[in-house]
């Protein structure tokens, strides 16, 4: 068994006497900030069921849950839900640099919502609705850095007003099957893996009730303005974009980049970082979003 890493959950390599290989996951997070709903063996549960569903019902490689000797998909020890999943081969890039890599994303995607949009939720299923909640949390943090004067005052209260335009966006949108459902809510670069041409989703432990464009919204954070048209018509082959989709995926990007930020806040270096990537949010993005101008398909990313 070799250890992988630790944050929500610790993750280890299990090869069996057969050369099959597994990920066994300990579900107690590294750190006391995460809720303890998303440990509870009622949430990992529910993670579960739509992973063996997903894993029945599409071609996607993905971590497949595998029952224990009792048929259940969570095993207690001591208290805390562990599982084991099938073991997904492939390699994670930094950000995604081509259009083959873009396309592929956009296929994965859509094949993930199609199945969701037809999935019948099943009545023990338990995961939490994404709303503006963490969005609101990301401005009240950036705004006390700001005040104690660690972060640029003036694109600060800028990235705030965009925020909260983005945050109205959100909240205005009705959900129906077509827009909301179960989403992966994390889908970064860590979480995608390339074996060859194909895109493999891993660790769905954020999973949640959702609009679609919120995981599409965080995928385009991470790939260059110039392919992003791709990965939008690999997606649409799979799953209708709503005519409006340019206005609402920026906004979507919006609070993605902001959700983002609040996490880098909690790391040791991010007065590092930070005041650069803000300068040229507030500068690029988050100016045209307030001016009613479009930059989803233009520009420069932000680790440019």
């Amino acid at each position: 068994m070799d250890f992988i890493g630790h944050s929500a959950s610790a993750v280890y390599k299990v090869t069996d006497s057969e050369g099959n290989r597994f990920s066994l996951r300990v579900h107690r997070p590294r750190s006391g900030n995460l809720e303890s709903f998303w440990t509870s063996r009622e949430a990992v549960r529910s993670e579960m069921m739509w992973l063996h569903a997903l894993s029945r019902e599409t071609d996607i490689i993905l971590p497949a849950p595998v029952m224990n000797v009792q048929g259940d998909l969570v095993t207690i020890v001591d208290g805390i839900a562990c599982t084991m999943l099938t073991w997904v081969d492939g390699e994670a890039r930094p950000y995604f640099a081509t259009a083959e890599e873009a396309e592929a994303i956009g296929e994965l995607t859509g094949k993930l919502h199609r199945q969701s949009s037809n999935w019948t939720i099943p009545e023990a299923f338990s995961r939490p609705a994404l709303d503006d909640a963490r969005i609101m949390k990301a401005l009240v943090n950036l705004e006390f850095a700001s005040r104690s004067g660690k972060l640029p005052a003036d694109e600060t209260a800028l990235l705030r007003r965009a925020g909260l335009r983005a945050v109205d966006m959100m909240n205005g949108l009705e959900r129906t099957p077509a827009n909301w459902g179960v989403i992966h809510a994390d889908l970064i670069p860590g979480n995608i893996l390339f074996h060859g041409p194909e895109a493999r989703p891993i660790d769905f432990g954020s999973c949640a009730f959702g609009h679609y464009l919120i995981d599409l919204g965080w995928t385009m954070c991470y790939i260059h303005p110039s392919l992003r048209a791709d990965l939008l018509h690999a997606y649409s082959r799979h799953c209708a974009l709503p005519r409006n989709h340019v206005e609402l995926l920026e906004g979507f990007y919006l609070a993605a980049m902001l959700d983002t930020m609040n996490f880098w806040l909690g790391l040791p270096d991010w007065t590092d970082r930070m005041p650069g990537i803000i300068h040229k949010l507030a500068d690029r993005e988050a100016t045209a979003y307030l001016k009613g101008e479009s930059f989803l398909f233009s520009g420069a990313p932000y680790w440019e």
